[in-house]
């Protein structure tokens, strides 16, 4: 993925955001995909990326845990 694609990626997921009361699943999936984009950000050198994206992970898999 190229970074204009990484960057438009992670405008499209603050517009997708999802609501307060979305069901838990809806948000796990948003930071599963979160994750996903910060990976791709880290392959292009990014700082910081890589560790975001494991905690992206991490926090989808506590949602999905509790659901």
């Amino acid at each position: 993925m190229a970074a204009r694609n990484v960057l438009a990626e992670l405008g499209a997921l603050h517009l997708t955001r999802p609501a307060v009361d979305a069901p838990v699943a809806s948000v796990a999936a948003w930071y599963e995909r979160k994750a996903v984009v910060l990976e791709h950000l880290a392959a292009t050198g990014a700082a910081g990326a890589a560790e975001q994206a494991e905690q992206a992970h991490q926090h989808a898999a506590q949602l999905m845990a509790v659901a």
